[in-house]
């Protein structure tokens, strides 16, 4: 009964994830993406319940414990939702996050549910790379596709998200063939990092590229028998969540800096608004908009401090080094398959400091995947 239990809440995790690449690959202009893209959150918090509820036996003390947090922290943002002009999607975000990888630690995926995996992350990339082989050329002369001044901001959805799904799915692609050792067939992670860097160069998406090239270096460079003990990926995650905002309040006060993309100059008029009180401080404020234009923080970290304050960026990632430092606990080396997930999110948190990508309800399926695929055992990979 447990493995139909186990198969039922593999699929329901496996069509989340495959849900949220379809509204990126087709677009949310029709009334079926446009009607997913609406209700992301129900939609996700139904699936995440669901999920729960049939590994209800495999949670522990401390994972109720958890849930508990989840509900009080939604219950204490939506209290405060009047003073922030906060809204049910920035409230739900946070314990849709904590839900979302307990959901992931107790299911088990097998060959099959990575073979499943694969075929979504390959599908979503190569619809994605034919759709702009057939549709660029609509918006654009050829001659002036690859050349680094091209300033399209929509193909049949905004680039940004274009080549964030490239980026994503290149990932998730790679470590899973790389993960399964048969012959020369791990040879075809070199094809898919030369479309997806093509692609992702054609979107013009900074974030994305240096995110995708920060990958390939990280994890086919540097020899995964210095992180199988995880401490080091635990001590790069904590120096990146607790170093980040300083550093970013550093871009936006510096004269000197340029990003090349306008942002330092979102996150000084951000950071003016966020020093003006210390409720902003505490925990968060009005969902922030630049002054001269339609823009948000554009930082999953600058996100979080403004949403939720110092109460909210101490809970999120709080919670997800707890998460990473529970294979510490249990004094288990880590497999290459994690190692390469975790590595995969660092990834992620790269592309973060340029886009709101770690709280935005619809890539959650796919974003945390790698954390929660990460936190399951390591003899349940791949059997």
């Amino acid at each position: 009964m447990d493995k139909v239990l186990n198969r039922i809440s593999n699929l329901i995790l496996l069509v989340t994830i495959a849900a949220s690449y379809v509204m990126w690959v087709v677009g949310i202009g029709t009334p079926i993406t446009g009607w997913i893209y609406a209700n992301s959150v129900y939609l996700l918090a139904a699936a995440i319940a669901l999920v729960l509820l049939l590994r209800i036996k495999k949670l522990t003390k401390a994972d109720w414990a958890l849930i508990i947090l989840a509900v009080v922290i939604f219950i204490f943002y939506t209290l405060t939702s009047s003073i922030r002009h906060s809204n049910r999607f920035i409230n739900a975000s946070i314990p849709l996050i904590l839900l979302l990888l307990l959901g992931f630690k107790h299911t088990k995926f097998t060959k099959i549910d990575w073979g499943l995996l694969a075929g979504i992350s390959g599908t979503a990339l190569f619809v994605t790379i034919y759709r702009m082989y057939i549709e660029l050329p609509k918006l654009i002369d050829p001659d002036l596709i690859w050349k680094n001044d091209n300033k399209l901001e929509a193909i049949w959805i905004n680039t940004n998200t274009i080549g964030m799904t490239i980026f994503l799915s290149v990932v998730m692609l790679t470590i899973i063939i790389k993960s399964f050792d048969i012959g020369y067939f791990k040879l075809l992670v070199i094809p898919i990092y030369a479309a997806g860097l093509l692609a992702v160069w054609v979107c013009q998406s900074k974030a994305s590229l240096g995110a995708l090239i920060f990958f390939i270096l990280v994890d086919n460079i540097i020899p995964k028998k210095y992180l199988k003990s995880n401490y080091l990926l635990l001590a790069g995650f904590a120096l990146f969540f607790v170093l980040g905002p300083f550093i970013f309040y550093g871009f936006a006060k510096s004269d000197t800096i340029n990003l090349f993309t306008g942002r330092e100059n979102i996150w000084a008029e951000f950071f003016e608004k966020w020093f003006a009180s210390s409720q902003n401080m505490m925990i968060g404020m009005e969902p922030f908009t630049a002054s001269w234009k339609s823009l948000g923080t554009h930082n999953s970290f600058i996100y979080v401090l403004g949403n939720y304050g110092l109460l909210g960026y101490l809970l999120i990632f709080g919670l997800l080094l707890y998460f990473l430092a529970t294979n510490l606990f249990t004094k288990r080396k880590l497999s290459p398959l994690q190692v390469s997930l975790f590595l995969g999110f660092l990834a992620i948190c790269v592309q973060a400091t340029m886009e709101d990508t770690l709280l935005a309800n619809y890539w959650l399926p796919i974003v945390y995947s790698f954390v929660g695929l990460g936190l399951q055992k390591e003899e349940t990979y791949l059997k």
